[in-house]
């Protein structure tokens, strides 16, 4: 049984959609051929840099559910993202 407060997509097998949307997102990139590397933040979080921006995993995942892993679709969530 996994603790409480495991998250999505750990190693409990809770539900893997998380990890799953995550390498697909990811694999967007690559094909894009949109430049990318990730980093661990001082708190454990898992941050990616997307052509000089920085996004979470789960700003990662959104953008890739809404089609939007482009120069242009990041463009668009950041002036959102700023409102």
């Amino acid at each position: 049984m996994p603790p409480s407060g495991a998250r999505r997509g750990s190693f409990w097998g809770d539900n893997m959609s998380e990890s799953d949307d995550l390498t697909a997102a990811m694999t967007e990139l690559a094909k894009s051929e949109l430049a990318f590397t990730n980093e661990n933040t001082r708190d454990g979080k898992r941050i990616y840099i997307v052509d000089s921006v920085t996004l979470t995993e789960d700003e990662l995942i959104l953008l890739h559910e809404k089609r939007a892993l482009t120069r242009d679709g990041i463009r668009h969530y950041l002036v959102d993202r700023a409102a």
